[in-house]
């Protein structure tokens, strides 16, 4: 099973700041059936995000493995600007990678596949601009092949 779903993303989310947001993409992944603990993934994602979150152009990843996840996922979200590193200015766009804690370094590979992504341009064009979550969907899968 994919780790992108329809059901993971949010073209709109609305965050007072990184703990806020995190919080919302926490409660989408449980809602989603992907998740126990909307709780628990938020203070782990919290916890990891103190060694610093990945940024690049206005796009963060936020990452962990965590109890409070059953499947391992990635919620994506369009924000009203999200601060996570002071340097980087604000988020415009959000991964959250979410595996279960025994899932080893999957988080890991699963961020630089993204990593790699966010250098082409057409890619990046098409995250700020596809409204269509299936859309979305199939464009991220197909780059993980």
């Amino acid at each position: 099973m994919s780790v992108f779903s329809t059901e993971l993303i949010d073209f709109n989310l609305t965050a007072t700041d990184k703990k806020d947001a995190i919080s919302k993409l926490a409660a989408m992944v449980v809602k989603a059936g992907r998740g126990i603990d909307a709780a628990q993934i938020t203070a782990d994602v919290l916890a990891r995000d103190a060694m610093g979150t990945p940024q690049v152009d206005g796009v963060a990843i936020p990452h962990a493995r965590s109890a409070g996840v059953t499947q391992s996922s990635v919620a994506i979200a369009r924000t009203n600007g999200v601060l996570f590193d002071e340097s980087e200015g604000p988020a415009e766009i959000l991964f959250m990678i979410l595996v279960p804690n025994d899932a080893g370094d999957e988080h890991i590979q699963i961020l630089s596949g993204l990593a790699r992504r966010l250098m082409d341009p057409d890619f990046t064009a098409a995250l700020r601009t596809t409204n269509d979550a299936a859309t979305l969907v199939q464009l991220l899968e197909s780059g993980n092949e």
